[in-house]
């Protein structure tokens, strides 16, 4: 029994296994193909050794991500925004109000775009932690917090950010920490090394030094002096009032620098730098921390106050996350570039670098174990934007000694959210030669600083510059460690390679080069930079150029740099890496319109997306967007232009092609029995078709039309559908009116197409009614459109040439059944009449008597022979009535001669003439109808015994016969 229950187990776990597996690669399918490459330079390849320092150089990776990512496929994520409430978010009006709407429009981002796995959280922070929100997949609560933060007290970057690490540390998904911040930090808190003496008498000449590890505050701003006049600093343990000696590591932040050692905290409170110096090193204590709990931070700097930007960027680099700088009226677009950035497919990376021997480098600042160096970065592959922008990761290192330093299997490893494993690239080298003496070296670094816009919201638009910004080339010189050496450094010249969509400000000493495919910015330095007894007569120099935006980007970061020059003393060129700046550009295309007296704004964007903008003041809200892709005239390509026409936007791409985007939707007007499409004012005899097409792009929109004519002249709005075929009946001028709600549409904007209906037939009637007197008779009158109820004419009867009107009409109301009676003999003119008096038909109209009067009558022969002994003759039957259907055929009276030849009888009702004797006689026949109509024959009798009676008649009339 028990082997048996093994069985169903055994296969349950089989089960289990099958379907993890295929989870993970359902899960894992769409990001299979992300992956990078890289290449690893020496900012120089020789470089001096001071007699009494390092030399110093660094390794800079370039990292090339590969893959793209069509649709989200990101795994689930946890959000903690740590949001800066100190008393500098007041500094000017809308500060604080700008902050918190812009916080929450990415919880609305979130709303929209979450998953069920999905938690979110919020800490507020001044001078210590203000609010903790646990996380939850409802943002709700985040929402209420941010209508009741108010701002005051100062600034504390550890406590916020130690609590927003302490509450992912722990998760299984993708955590993430957003920082804002308006000001430096000025206080910090960090478990520290301490130290006190324990006095073993009144006079403490006898002591022991107590080691302990106790909590510690450090406030720049611990209290105010009046009469000093300046704030006085404070380190002290929070638990103990008589520790009063802190160890300190070695590190180097800002220029100032700290060797390991004790140090009296009251000495340290006098030096203002050194406060501020140890308050960030705490700083990135625990940006180090959040990075090996495997956390991705970024940072947000606000406003033009006392921020340090290279210091927030070099927290977010910690952790592999990225800095961006936003000004109050950005702020809301930087957070919705960060929302992006987490709702999108994320490649975390490291670069693994084996440190020879005496090659060190700062472990304050980067992560070190075993001597191997570990240095975090991360791709972004946002959905629709294409490759992610290359990148650039140097690494500082110092040599103490001389020699020839190969950095060996250098490598890049890297993940996907859903991998366990890294996955690692191919293995590198690189060398740098470490000597006495050298050409002189050019170190530096690039700084891109905003003009006008934010350089992760620059906007191209014409007539405006608000696309530039400049890159600041700082240059220093160095490197000379013979004290009598003297000459110059000429020809000093920076390569820039410009990555797509940037351009440069070209000039006699700027210009831009094709080389092997790159755009590149050559920018040239006048001056020769003298140097004599072993020191530059000018160490630095700077080189502004202004750089601008030609087309939508996203997140591209500006390839390093690197200069070239020639050190008089050797002759030969040599060249160096300029540090890299990883500030992310990009730039969306605009142009704008005047809508109904309001302003709007087109914005085109990297991945092809545009967007509609309401601009009121300096307040900007999106009311429609198009998403690229979904539609195949809008493709996924950076837009180059907008050009607005008043009810169109044409869009051109970065590859010259074109789309339009209407404003309106195309009203087609079509004639349905030749297909024709029918212009404005068009005339035609028969129904008439329309419906929409090409409808407007923007999501939530709806069509209306109204049909107007002679009878409707305000007519209801109705919804109509795309494509939904629409008929017109009404003859005459027919005008129809179309407008949209929503998307992209022009609001009140309405679309007019007039269409004539009309013809000699579109009035379908009978030529001719007859009819008698007192009958009735129902007849259809059809007007257009034929074959539908419609009761759009009138009818009047008109007298004909007898002056009289002879007939009546009339129309059933329960059934608009039209009916005509003849009231008397006589012949009418009957109209109808369309109720516009445009169109008419004429009905001839005759009435007709019952009663037809007789006009003459005859006999059928003029002379007639009978046999005296024959039969008599039926008088009525032999007599001819005109007209042949006379009403009145009685006979009034016979009479003859009145000579006895004949006899004349009435017989019921039957006149008859018998022979009586032979001779010849005459009668005359008088009719009832009128006694002045009269017929008259002439009768023979004859006696003939051998004559026979004629078999076909049968009557006494013997003419004919045999």
């Amino acid at each position: 029994m028990r082997n048996q229950g093994k069985i169903p187990l055994l296969l349950l776990f089989i089960l289990f296994l099958a379907f993890i597996f295929n989870s993970t690669y359902t899960y894992a399918k769409g990001t299979s193909d992300l992956r990078v490459d890289f290449n690893v330079t020496p900012s120089q390849e020789v470089i001096v050794k001071p007699v009494d320092g390092n030399a110093k150089a660094s390794l800079d990776f370039h990292i090339n991500p590969i893959g793209e990512v069509k649709e989200t496929n990101r795994p689930p994520i946890d959000v903690v925004f740590v949001f800066d409430k100190s008393g500098s978010m007041n500094s000017t009006r809308d500060k604080m109000q700008n902050a918190k709407d812009g916080l929450t429009n990415a919880v609305q981002f979130f709303e929209k775009n979450k998953q069920s796995n999905d938690r979110f959280s919020l800490i507020t922070f001044s001078s210590d932690i203000e609010t903790i929100l646990p996380l939850s997949n409802d943002l709700d609560a985040i929402k209420t917090s941010m209508l009741h933060t108010t701002a005051y007290g100062g600034t504390n970057y550890t406590d916020p950010l130690r609590a927003a690490k302490n509450m992912l540390k722990d998760s299984k998904n993708e955590k993430y920490i957003v920082f804002l911040t308006d000001g430096q930090p000025m206080i910090a808190t960090s478990i520290e090394k301490v130290g006190y003496k324990d006095c073993k008498n009144k006079s403490c000449n006898k002591y022991e030094f107590i080691e302990e590890e106790q909590l510690v505050k450090f406030d720049y701003q611990d209290r105010y002096n009046y009469y000093y006049d300046k704030w006085l600093h404070r380190i002290a343990s929070i638990e103990n009032r008589d520790v009063n000696y802190l160890y300190v590591n070695d590190f180097s932040i800002n220029g100032k620098s700290m060797n390991s050692g004790w140090y009296i905290m009251d000495e340290l409170e006098k030096y203002s730098q050194y406060v501020q110096a140890l308050i960030k090193q705490k700083g990135l204590e625990v940006s180090k921390e959040i990075y090996n709990d495997k956390i991705t931070m970024h940072t947000l700097g606000y406003g033009e106050g006392d921020l340090d930007d290279r210091y927030l960027e070099m927290l977010a680099q910690q952790t592999s996350g990225s800095f961006i700088k936003a000004s109050e009226g950005s702020v809301s677009d930087a957070f919705e570039k960060l929302a992006n950035k987490l709702n999108s497919v994320k490649l975390d990376g490291e670069i693994v670098v084996q440190l020879p021997e005496n090659v060190t480098v700062d472990q304050n600042q980067y992560k070190v174990m075993n001597n191997k160096v570990y240095l975090p970065f991360s791709t972004v592959y946002e959905v629709g934007q294409g490759v992610p922008t290359p990148i650039t990761v140097s690494l500082p290192v110092e040599f103490s000694n001389k020699g020839s330093y190969t950095f060996k299997d250098l490598k890049v490893q890297y993940k996907t959210a859903e991998e366990t494993e890294w996955r690692s690239s191919d293995k590198k080298s690189v060398t740098i030669e470490v000597k006495d003496d050298a050409p002189a070296s050019v170190t530096g670094r690039v700084d891109l600083n905003k003009i006008n816009q934010d350089l992760f919201n620059l906007i191209v638009e014409d007539g405006k510059e608000t696309n530039t910004f400049t890159g600041q080339f700082k240059l220093e010189f160095g490197g000379l460690v013979n004290p009598k050496a003297k000459g110059d450094l000429s020809e000093i010249t920076i390569y820039q390679p410009l990555p797509e969509g940037i351009s440069v400000k070209e000039s006699p000493d700027v210009t831009i080069q094709n080389i092997n495919g790159q755009q590149v910015a050559i920018i040239k330095v006048k001056q020769k930079m003298s140097f004599e007894n072993g020191a530059f007569t000018k160490p630095a120099l700077e080189i502004p150029v202004t750089m601008n935006a030609v087309w939508a980007i996203n997140n591209v970061k500006m390839p390093q740099a690197k200069v070239y020059y020639i050190d008089s003393r050797y002759g030969n060129k040599v060249s160096s890496n300029l540090s890299p700046n990883n500030n992310e550009i990009s730039a969306k295309v605009r142009t704008r319109q005047l809508q109904n007296g309001r302003e709007f704004a087109f914005d085109g964007y990297s991945n092809g997306t545009i967007k509609k903008v309401k601009i009121q003041g300096q307040t900007e809200s999106v009311v429609a967007t198009l998403e690229a892709g979904v539609d195949s005239r809008y493709p996924i390509m950076p837009v180059k232009s907008l050009e607005s026409e008043p009810t169109q936007l044409t869009v051109t791409y970065k590859n010259g092609a074109t789309a339009v985007l209407p404003f309106v939707p195309e009203l087609i007007v079509k004639d349905p029995l030749t297909e024709n499409i029918l212009d404005d004012g068009s005339s035609v005899s028969n129904e008439v078709e329309f419906y929409l097409s090409n409808g407007i792009p923007g999501g939530n929109v709806s069509y209306h039309y109204q049909l107007l004519n002679e009878e409707e002249t305000n007519g209801e709005w109705t919804e109509i559908e795309l494509e939904d075929t629409k008929i017109i009946d009404r003859f005459g001028k027919n005008e129809i009116r179309v407008k949209a709600v929503g998307g992209f549409a022009i609001e009140d904007y309405i679309i007019e197409s007039t269409i004539w209906i009309e013809s000699d037939e579109l009035i379908r009637v009978p030529s001719l009614i007859e009819l008698y007197v007192g009958e009735t008779q129902s007849f259809n009158i059809d007007i257009f459109p034929f074959g539908k109820p419609n009761n759009n004419y009138n009818v009047r009867v008109l007298q004909g040439d007898d002056g009289m009107i002879n007939s009546s009409y009339s129309q059933v109301n329960s059934t608009k059944e039209n009916r005509m009676t003849g009231l008397s003999p006589g012949e009418d003119l009957v109209e109808v009449e369309t109720k516009n008096g445009k169109y008419k038909k004429m009905i001839r109209v005759i009435v007709k008597s019952r009663i037809v009067n007789l006009e003459s009558m005859d006999f059928t022969k003029s002379k007639y022979t009978l046999l005296l002994e024959g039969n008599a003759l039926d008088i009525h039957s032999h007599l001819v009535f005109n007209p042949e259907n006379a009403t009145n055929k009685n006979i009034e009276n016979v009479v003859d001669t009145g000579n006895d030849v004949v006899d004349i009888v009435q017989e019921n009702g039957v006149w008859k003439v018998i022979p009586k004797n032979t001779g010849v006689t005459t009668i005359t026949v008088t009719s009832e109808e009128d006694p002045d109509i009269k017929a008259i024959a002439i009768f023979e009798v004859v006696a003939g015994e051998d004559e026979t009676e004629n078999p076909e008649t049968g009557d006494g009339d013997i003419d004919g016969r045999w």
